[in-house]
């Protein structure tokens, strides 16, 4: 089923990016398939199938809109292991990044307001009803 799950994941990822990347309360998502320069699209079509299920967010503020926005999530879990078949978030700056100087961390594009994503097999229609009700907080 691995092929399955990998397809229903990456398409979810694709309308999530795309909810997260238009909402107001965002100020950036990285996500490859939103890539337009030529030799990205090139690099991905010889080397991948697909764009994949994990790309990072940044709100608007810091780490206590992202907190804000953390604490109200119903359907998406605080984890800092990512992947698997549920919608996993973390937010990298306090966890999985927190011993990195905050120099080097905001060179590699992590500041107080990144998280990041990894989009599983639930119906994108419940992620993006959980994050927007989660999104009212911020």
């Amino acid at each position: 089923t691995l092929p399955v799950r990998t397809a229903r994941a990456c398409d979810n990822a694709l309308k999530i990016a795309t909810y997260l990347r238009d909402h107001p309360k965002v100020r950036g998502v990285t996500y490859v398939g939103f890539r337009d320069e030529p030799e990205a699209i090139a690099l991905l079509a010889r080397q991948c199938r697909g764009t994949g299920s994990t790309f990072s967010v940044r709100l608007k503020g810091g780490e206590a809109e992202c907190f804000r926005f953390l604490d109200r999530l119903r359907v998406l879990r605080l984890a800092v292991s990512l992947g698997g078949t549920e919608t996993l978030i973390c937010h990298p700056a306090t966890t999985t990044h927190y011993a990195v100087p905050r120099a080097e961390r905001e060179a590699s594009g992590i500041d107080d307001g990144t998280m990041r994503l990894s989009v599983g097999l639930e119906h994108p229609d419940d992620l993006i009803a959980d994050l927007e009700q989660a999104l009212e907080a911020v």
